[in-house]
């Protein structure tokens, strides 16, 4: 008894939890199936085509030589058999052989993911703190054509291109100043710029929803309650206002997450830094399918994992999806037993 009442208190628990699992599990699937027709649509053998890019003329047309080398790289058998095969080899880790390296893609991409996301953390820290000065310096702007100047500044993050952004940080901070290195990955400063750059971007999206967020909420009723009782705006912004308005950012935050792992490659190759995005780019010019398609599983896993739990915490910070959840056991234990009849 004691352990059916546990499994029927956690129902509702599940059934909120089981959704963004199977979502995630669907995105990953969903991602792999479009790589994997997208990249056997490409005319022409991917091997062929990859040693011409490596060797050039000097490329081997020997048909035992070929059948060998598609063996090795997981590209022989039918259509169909690669697909399963690659997609069962996703959960044990295996992301094939890179045919312009010979290494194994899953060592290429664990060495390049921590510089790449030590990168990402620093720009979305950089930009979810600089789209928050923003906003609520907007917010606390009274000239109307100053909150509008202030509300214009963000978006100026998504319409200047990245590369342009990167290439005046190394001449002003780098050539001009020397206070960071213009290229390489070694140190903290070495991350510093591209994370400016990449953060642009970022902050402009945080800044869209933050904006919009705060000033719905501050046009509320339980913000002119807590004005009308004397307190201060630091604590009707800070306890009031910010609290409600951060809950619709956390919900962009796995998206953002997505966009910095997979949206390095320009950033990476400005500044010459070894990273996923680096990776990419000379696997995508070598045609080296193992690594493009084992890279954008790896972002794929990584925005549908960050996504899922977003989304959790998200239902846990917002207390009415709490009390829905909560509620749900006891609106059924009070239901007569003739209910569902009537």
């Amino acid at each position: 008894m004691r352990s059916a009442g546990r499994l029927h208190r956690a129902g509702p628990l599940v059934r909120f939890v089981a959704p963004k699992v199977l979502q995630a599990l669907f995105v990953v699937w969903a991602t792999y199936t479009v790589t994997f027709l997208l990249i056997h649509a490409l005319p022409g053998d991917p091997v062929l085509a990859a040693l011409a890019v490596r060797a050039g003329d000097a490329a081997t047309t020997d048909p035992e030589v070929l059948d060998a080398l598609r063996a090795q790289y997981g590209l022989d058998g039918s259509v169909l058999h690669q697909y399963v095969t690659h997609f069962l080899a996703l959960f044990r880790g295996d992301l094939g052989v890179s045919m312009a390296t010979g290494y194994e893609v899953s060592d290429m991409v664990a060495r390049a993911l921590p510089k790449t996301a030590a990168v990402a953390a620093l720009a979305l820290a950089l930009g979810f703190a600089g789209a928050l000065s923003f906003t609520i310096a907007a917010y606390l702007a009274r000239p109307h054509w100053l909150r509008s100047t202030i509300s214009q500044i963000p978006p100026l993050g998504i319409a200047i291109p990245a590369f342009l952004t990167g290439v005046v940080l190394i001449s002003v901070f780098s050539f001009q100043l020397g206070w960071f290195p213009a290229s390489g990955a070694n140190g903290f400063s070495s991350i510093v710029l591209p994370a400016i750059t990449l953060s642009l971007p970022t902050g402009a999206v945080f800044y869209q929803v933050f904006s919009a967020a705060v000033f719905e909420a501050g046009d509320a009723g339980f913000v002119r309650t807590a004005q009308a009782k004397g307190l201060s705006q630091p604590v009707v912004i800070g306890r009031h206002i910010l609290r409600n308005a951060v809950l619709p950012a956390i919900t962009i935050i796995g998206i953002q997450i997505g966009y910095l792992a997979g949206g390095t490659a320009v950033v990476e190759t400005v500044f010459s830094r070894d990273g996923i995005g680096r990776i990419t780019v000379d696997a995508v010019l070598a045609r080296d399918i193992n690594v493009v398609t084992g890279v954008v599983m790896v972002v794929a896993v990584i925005y549908a994992v960050t996504t899922m739990i977003v989304d959790l915490l998200y239902g846990v910070l917002d207390p009415r999806i709490r009390t829905r959840v909560a509620a749900k056991p006891r609106a059924r234990a009070t239901t007569p037993a003739g209910g569902a009849d009537a």
